[in-house]
């Protein structure tokens, strides 16, 4: 009988350990679920309005005219690692008769300092598309899903359109200049700049920063969940050396 009694005892003292045990894992892999794996919310990550009020300047590839050939990036920042779904660019709408969808070249780098000897020609090409917006046209590359570290980068959407075909637009400025202005590259030298990136002002005739909006979603970082996971763990660290 004290053998099937001890027994007993034992048996019951396991199963509350395991029981704490359990609770404790539970409550962690919960705080997980919960805050650590939650489906990324579509942000807009990055937004600068487009202003006719200022100069708007060249952003096209023009294949029958490449000397021409003007690229444009404005600096963009992020606080946190993020993944892109769209890109956005603003552009005037009286001069060209541009095509609802069109290549378009997405440049991204790492501003790590003066733009130097980033290549521009060697972005990315991607299928785009132009809608009228309430200032002119609107250039967009969607479903983009880049992940990007925090950090500040330069970021251009560049349209490929032929001159004798469509005419010019220009990229239109944003409402304010936010960092850096934005920086611009003619790889042929056609418009007597050098073939080097320059600042906007050299073509606006002021501060310029160009309109672009950026969509996604913030890749979560969860490190106060993390703590409090780790401090679970503590606990149940606690309660096996007291169960000891």
């Amino acid at each position: 009988m004290r053998n099937i009694v001890l027994a007993r005892t034992i048996n019951r003292i396991y199963g509350e350990r395991t029981m704490k045990k359990s609770r404790l894992l539970g409550a962690v892999c919960a705080c997980f679920l919960l805050f650590g794996y939650q489906p990324a919310q579509a942000i807009t990550l990055w937004d600068q309005q487009p202003d006719t009020n200022f100069t708007a300047i060249v952003d096209q590839v023009f294949p029958d005219e490449p000397t021409f050939s003007t690229y444009l990036v404005s600096d963009v920042v992020f606080a946190s690692n993020v993944t892109i779904d769209s890109v956005t660019t603003y552009f005037s709408d009286s001069f060209g008769s541009w095509p609802a969808n069109a290549t378009a070249i997405l440049n991204i780098f790492a501003d790590d300092g003066a733009l130097d000897t980033e290549d521009p020609t060697a972005g990315t090409s991607i299928a785009a598309t132009f809608s009228v917006g309430a200032d002119g046209l609107e250039l967009m590359a969607s479903g983009l899903g880049i992940n990007l570290s925090a950090g500040t980068y330069w970021i251009g959407l560049t349209p490929v359109l032929d001159s004798a075909t469509y005419g010019q637009e220009f990229h239109q400025a944003g409402t304010a200049v936010v960092g850096a202005q934005s920086q611009l590259r003619n790889p042929g030298g056609a418009f007597g700049n050098g073939s080097d990136w320059f600042d906007g002002f050299d073509f606006a005739g002021h501060n310029y920063d160009g309109a672009i909006t950026i969509e996604g979603s913030v890749v979560p970082v969860p490190a106060a969940v993390w703590l409090f996971g780790s401090g679970l763990l503590g606990l149940i660290g606690i309660a096996r050396k007291k169960a000891t």
